[in-house]
C-alpha cells in the first residue's frame, strides 16, 4: 500500500465547495482517507487534511478540491476508471481488479451514470417508440421508451400499466411533449391512453409486428379448435405445427414446407387463416391513407366472409385500432429498434447475473444505447 499525505497550503485561501468563492474564515480541520488510482499493483491512499470553512452564503462547508468531490472517499480519476471498466466488465471483476468492495464499485458506477444522464438533451425529440420487456419471472415487466430516430433509450420504468408510462411522460418538459409528432406502440390500452393523455400532438402508430403477433394468437386458437375436431390421422399431422403456422413462408426449412402444405390442404379453416395472415402484412406497404383504409375494409370483409367465428373478434379489434394502422402511411415507424435494444439488455442482465436496483439497471440500459 502507498500512502500519500496532503496538507492545505495556508498561503492560499480555501474555496467553498458550495458557491466556489474564496473564504477567509476557517471553521475546523479534518482528515479523510481517499482512494486514488493504483500504482502498479499497489493500492494508493491519499490522507487528505482539509479545511471546513464558514461561508457567508452557504454556512459551514468543506473546502473545494479539483481532484475529489466533497465528502467522497475516492478521486475523480478513480471514478472515471471504474466507470470505463464497468462498461465491459462485471462489477465483481472490477471489484477484484481494483481491490474495492462490490458495493463501492456499484455505487461509483451508479453515481457516474446519474451525473451523465441527469439532464438529457431532448430538444430534438420528435418520434418515440415504446415497448415492454420481460424483466423477471411471473410477469414482471419494464417499459422501455426510446428515441426512434437515434435508437437511444430515454427512459426505463417498472411495470407496463398506465401509471408507469404516464408518470414518466408527464415529467418531460411541456415543450418536449408538444414537439413529439408520433409514437410507435402495440395495441395495449394502457399505452394508448397514456400517450393520448400526455402527448397531445402525437399520432399513434401501431407496429406491424405486434398486430401480426396478435393475429398469430388467433391462428393458434383456430389450430386448437380444429385439432379437437380432427380425426386421429389429422391430429398426428397437426401435432407440433404451432410454429409452422406462425412462421413466414421464406423461413421454413425443407422438412417444414411439405408438412405445412399438407396441413393446409387438409384443413380449410387453417388454410384461410394462414393466407389472411400474409395478406394482412400488405396493409403496412401502403403510403396513401385512402388506399390503406380501402384495403383494411377489404381484408375485414374477407375475414368476415370466411365464416370462422374466432376471426370476428379480431376484426373488431382491427377496426377499433384502424386509426393507428393508417397513421403508418404518414409515419412508417415501428418498435423493431427495441428488439435490438432488448438483446443489449439481455447482455447487461447476464453480465450482472440480474439486477435488483432498477434505477441502476435503467441507467445501464440508457448508457448502452447512447451514441
Amino acid at each position: 500500500m502507498t500512502l500519500v499525505k496532503l496538507e492545505p497550503d495556508d498561503r492560499f485561501l480555501p474555496i467553498c465547495s458550495g458557491c466556489h468563492k474564496k473564504v477567509r474564515h476557517i471553521h475546523s480541520y479534518e482528515d479523510r482517507a481517499i482512494r486514488d488510482l493504483p500504482m502498479s499493483e499497489s493500492i494508493v491512499i491519499i490522507n487528505l487534511r482539509y479545511r471546513n470553512v464558514r461561508c457567508s452564503d452557504c454556512g459551514v462547508r468543506v473546502e473545494h478540491h479539483e481532484f475529489v468531490a466533497p465528502y467522497a472517499r475516492y478521486t475523480h480519476r478513480l471514478a472515471t476508471l471504474v466507470f470505463k471498466l464497468c462498461e465491459d466488465m462485471s462489477l465483481s471483476k472490477v471489484s477484484e481488479l481494483l481491490q474495492l468492495s462490490w458495493d463501492q464499485v456499484k455505487n461509483i458506477d451508479h453515481s457516474e451514470l446519474r451525473k451523465r444522464y441527469a439532464n438529457i438533451d431532448l430538444s430534438n425529440l420528435r418520434i418515440l417508440t415504446i415497448d415492454e420487456i420481460s424483466f423477471r419471472k411471473h410477469h414482471k415487466y419494464l417499459t422501455i421508451i426510446a428515441n426512434f430516430e437515434t435508437g437511444e433509450v430515454i427512459g426505463v420504468v417498472e411495470n407496463r400499466d398506465y401509471d408507469a408510462l404516464a408518470n414518466f411522460l408527464k415529467k418531460l418538459p411541456l415543450e418536449v411533449r408538444q414537439n413529439i409528432e408520433a409514437v410507435a406502440i402495440d395495441m395495449w390500452d394502457a399505452f394508448i391512453k397514456a400517450v393520448k393523455d400526455c402527448l397531445p400532438n402525437a399520432l399513434i402508430v401501431f407496429d406491424l409486428f405486434h398486430v401480426v403477433a396478435a393475429f398469430g394468437r388467433v391462428i393458434d386458437k383456430i389450430r386448437n379448435q380444429e385439432f379437437r375436431k380432427a380425426d386421429p390421422q389429422m391430429k398426428k399431422l397437426m401435432k407440433r405445427s404451432r410454429y409452422l403456422l406462425l412462421k413466414n413462408a421464406q423461413n421454413l426449412n425443407d422438412e417444414e414446407q411439405p408438412k405445412l402444405k399438407k396441413i393446409l390442404q387438409n384443413n380449410q379453416s387453417l388454410a384461410t387463416a394462414y393466407i389472411l395472415k400474409d395478406y394482412l402484412k400488405r396493409l403496412w406497404q401502403y403510403k396513401s391513407r385512402a388506399w390503406a383504409v380501402k384495403f383494411l375494409i377489404y381484408w375485414c370483409n374477407l375475414a368476415r366472409d370466411s365464416g370462422i367465428e374466432l376471426l370476428q373478434k379480431f376484426i373488431n379489434t382491427l377496426t377499433q385500432h384502424a386509426y393507428g394502422i393508417v397513421n403508418h402511411c404518414d409515419y412508417p415507424i415501428h418498435t423493431g429498434k427495441l428488439e435490438g435494444i432488448n438483446n443489449k439488455i439481455k447482455v447487461i442482465k447476464r453480465k450482472a447475473y440480474g439486477y435488483h436496483d432498477l434505477q441502476y439497471f435503467g441507467l445501464k440500459i440508457m448508457h448502452a444505447t447512447s451514441s
